[in-house]
């Protein structure tokens, strides 16, 4: 089975949204930039659902294709 290029790219990017947003709530990362640490929290877990979000409908698609 190929996957086009673009597929590739979308399914990486759907595990950078993830780690994003790993990264966003549970360390001190961009602490300058987003002071608040429930700031942080909130944008980190919608990084977090959205990068989900993009994992299942990858493997939605993928199933479709079979």
């Amino acid at each position: 089975m190929s996957y086009k290029p673009v597929q590739i790219f979308g399914f990486v990017m759907s595990f950078a949204y993830v780690f994003a947003g790993l990264l966003l709530m549970l360390t001190n990362f961009l602490e300058e930039l987003i002071a608040n640490h429930q700031y942080r929290t909130i944008f980190g877990a919608a990084l977090l659902v959205y990068g989900l979000f993009r994992v299942r409908y990858f493997f939605i698609q993928l199933r479709k294709k079979e």
